[in-house]
């Protein structure tokens, strides 16, 4: 490497740090804390929290506090931390303890710089592409003594304080955002966004109509045709929608597809678009979510189809953004059970006020006309959050070119160093 300050030498990774290579069986162990790649957010160095050895059965990575801990596996090589408290990682992790040569801190900081990332990025392979530390060893850097190591790793952790709390605070937005987004929804389903209009039009929110999903719509299911007989899904064309799909706003592909002697064999029906999806069971937070098909598909059991029978008379779009508000609501009515889930009858008896069909399109262009404006909000929160990590990528390509600090310069006989 040439161009480098004076005092730094040229080298690579395997020439200054060697990873520790001590492995163990957690039963061995005892109870200890464990990092494994899903505790550590990407870029950012923070562990999000971590399991316990007690828990785990595969051979684990020992390490001790201060040790630099890098994930190896694509696509988390920009996974790298640095744990205070001593403890055991995933052996997808490679351990390297700071030495006389090259400060911990120091380490942590370069493993996270772009050229090393683009670097690693380049030299993984395999079925679940991972680096080796033959392999990133090879990496080529300039290394500045020790103590200009720390110190500008104390530079960079003052810039980084900064940035850091910045951060931690446009992060809140999203939480907000979804707060605000239900108080909008919550509002508009008291009647409080349709105010003025109402009273533009002669129209009283005493004259909204007692109702229920049961009442002014068809709800019906689908099912699983049997895995096992081919003739249900060899060659199939029909899509075929399972609980997974309603995690977005609407469904216009299947990831599976049945066949016409399923359709006609077995308990699944073909839906129209325009059907309203509800999960009536699933995994974390896809229980009582809704969507709305844009095919014509069949469906699990999982999920259950709300076909509107007057579309004049009741908006399917009001009854899918009341659906988005009581979201809670019926993963509550899903909680009482020994099974957390939802059926039929539960949708059916789901109680709604129908105001008339004109104050129902008010009511859905006001949620949609304030939706899209707090969007564009958050996506304009989004821009100084990547620009900060643009901001902190260039610091540390600085930091490891030598040109985070002022050079070390000579006043008489004494050394000064220049911050």
């Amino acid at each position: 490497m040439s161009g480098l300050p004076i005092g730094w030498t040229s080298t690579q990774l395997s020439s200054v740090v060697k990873p520790r290579k001590q492995k163990a069986a957690p039963s061995s162990l005892g109870s200890i804390p464990f990092v494994g790649l899903e505790h550590v957010q990407a870029h950012s160095a923070r562990i999000l929290g971590h399991g316990c050895t007690s828990e785990m059965k595969s051979a684990v990575a020992v390490f001790e506090a201060g040790d630099v801990l890098y994930g190896r596996l694509r696509p988390y090589l920009n996974k790298v931390v640095r744990p205070e408290f001593p403890g055991a990682a995933s052996a997808e992790f490679i351990v390297f303890p700071g030495n006389d040569q090259i400060d911990a801190a120091f380490l942590h900081r370069l493993l996270m710089q772009p050229a090393f990332v683009k670097f690693a990025s380049h030299i993984n392979q395999g079925d679940r592409p991972r680096v080796d530390f033959d392999q990133i060893g090879e990496f080529p850097l300039g290394l500045p003594p020790i103590s200009e190591q720390r110190r500008i790793v104390a530079k960079l952790d003052n810039l980084f304080k900064r940035s850091k709390s910045a951060r931690e605070e446009l992060a809140r937005i999203p939480r907000f955002v979804e707060r605000y987004k239900q108080a909008i929804l919550a509002a508009a389903f008291r009647g409080d966004l349709t105010a003025d209009w109402r009273a533009s039009t002669s129209q009283r929110l005493e004259d909204w109509e007692p109702s229920c999903i049961g009442d002014v719509a068809d709800v019906g299911t689908g099912a699983t045709p049997k895995r096992g007989n081919p003739r249900f899904y060899k060659n199939g064309t029909i899509p075929w929608v399972t609980s997974g799909a309603v995690n977005a706003d609407t469904v216009d592909h299947a990831e599976e597809t049945i066949t016409k002697a399923a359709l006609n064999e077995t308990n699944c029906k073909l839906f129209p678009p325009g059907t309203l999806l509800v999960a009536m069971y699933g995994e974390g937070q896809t229980r009582g979510k809704v969507s709305v098909l844009r095919i014509h598909a069949a469906t699990n059991q999982a999920l259950a189809a709300i076909c509107i029978r007057a579309p004049e008379r009741v908006s399917s779009k009001f009854v899918f953004w009341f659906l988005r508000a009581n979201y809670l609501e019926l993963r509550r009515k899903a909680a009482g059970g020994v099974q957390p889930n939802l059926n039929l009858g539960m949708i059916k008896a789901t109680a709604l006020n129908l105001p008339s069909v004109e104050e129902q399109l008010e009511i859905v262009r006001c949620i949609e006309q304030l939706l899209q404006r707090v969007d564009s909000l958050t996506r304009e929160a989004s821009v100084p959050l990547n620009l900060l990590e643009r901001l902190e990528q260039a610091t540390l390509t600085k930091a490891f070119r030598g040109e985070l600090l002022e050079p070390q310069r000579r006043v008489g006989t004494k050394m000064v160093i220049s911050q």
